[in-house]
């Protein structure tokens, strides 16, 4: 367990050999994580993969700083409640976003007002994992890949369902769409589930989602995973091939997951929280559970994340600028 030792430095030598000269005492800074719990606010609803994997980091990151680490569903407004709440909080390293390519990707730019500034308000601490987006569509179109959804989409307007509007699975579309020249209309719905439910029921043509949404459907028979928005393939998917490998490279989508603190939380804290997190995503139990999602853990230093997160920030950016989209 990494102590803030009240000697650490050579300045705070300096100041406690003063103290002792003039017959004073230097206080001792105190240990992290002290007898008290470390939360983690879940910006979303239970259930979802958000709040599945602040659930698994909780338990695993505990068990190396041996601490207590309490879960805290703050949901509402694409992230931005929960996200808001930690922004706000003491940087003491006691209380931890798991932020998101939502929270800290589109958010900055498809909301005209917000209630925090993700590049200045956080502390980057560590990535936790990504899951890729994958493109479905109804199994009674009859289409087996790619080519034959261009050119099945030459001769029908095609409609396409994601988890909301600004989302990375909207977005997917929405660069789909402008790299294709087909005729789509954007259905939005309230999560993965339930627009992975209307591509199999024909409400919709075809869907993107997250890899966990389309997987627990696939068995159904009721649609087909045509592709992944990936630079590599899904270890939950070997056999269908990445945007790339269908002809257009550079559609690269992926829901990720990462933990932010307040800014000013001091270095050595998040120091602590990252080598927890990095133990914690090597553990095998971990990466079962993670499989299970079809997430893949993803370590990062701090500065790898805070470089990530950023370019996400300007990528997304641009895409939204590109599509004119906007939310009040």
């Amino acid at each position: 367990m990494l102590k803030l030792a009240p000697f650490g430095t050579r300045l705070v030598r300096r100041i406690a050999a003063a103290l002792m000269a003039a017959g004073l005492a230097l206080p001792a800074m105190a240990e992290y994580p002290a007898d008290r719990p470390v939360q983690f606010v879940s910006p979303y609803a239970a259930g979802g993969a958000n709040d599945f994997l602040t659930r698994l980091m909780a338990r695993y990151m505990g068990e190396e700083m041996k601490a207590n680490i309490v879960v805290d569903n703050k949901s509402g407004a694409n992230g931005m409640i929960g996200a808001a709440s930690v922004a706000k909080a003491k940087p003491d390293g006691y209380t931890l976003l798991m932020g998101n390519s939502a929270t800290h990707g589109t958010n900055p730019t498809l909301y005209k007002k917000q209630p925090y500034d993700a590049s200045k308000d956080f502390t980057p601490v560590a990535m936790v994992a990504s899951v890729p987006i994958v493109m479905v569509v109804n199994a009674g179109l009859g289409i087996d890949n790619v080519e034959e959804l261009l050119q099945y989409g030459k001769k029908h307007r095609l409609s396409f369902g994601s988890s909301g509007v600004g989302g990375t699975g909207h977005l997917t579309g929405e660069a789909f769409k402008a790299a294709t020249g087909l005729d789509m209309v954007h259905v939005p719905y309230k999560g993965d589930s339930p627009a992975v439910t209307d591509a199999m029921g024909g409400q919709v043509d075809l869907a993107f989602v997250g890899t966990a949404s389309a997987t627990a459907q696939q068995s159904s028979g009721r649609i087909k995973i045509l592709a992944v928005a990936h630079p590599n393939r899904s270890r939950a998917l070997p056999d269908v091939p990445t945007m790339a490998e269908a002809g257009f490279p550079g559609l690269e989508f992926s829901q990720w997951y990462a933990l932010f603190a307040p800014a000013g939380t001091p270095e050595a804290v998040v120091e602590q929280l990252n080598a927890a997190n990095k133990a914690a995503l090597a553990n095998p139990e971990v990466q079962k559970s993670l499989d299970a999602q079809s997430a893949e853990g993803t370590y990062r230093t701090q500065e790898q994340l805070k470089a990530f997160y950023q370019s996400e920030i300007k990528r997304f950016g641009d895409l939204i600028r590109k599509l004119n989209l906007s939310i009040e």
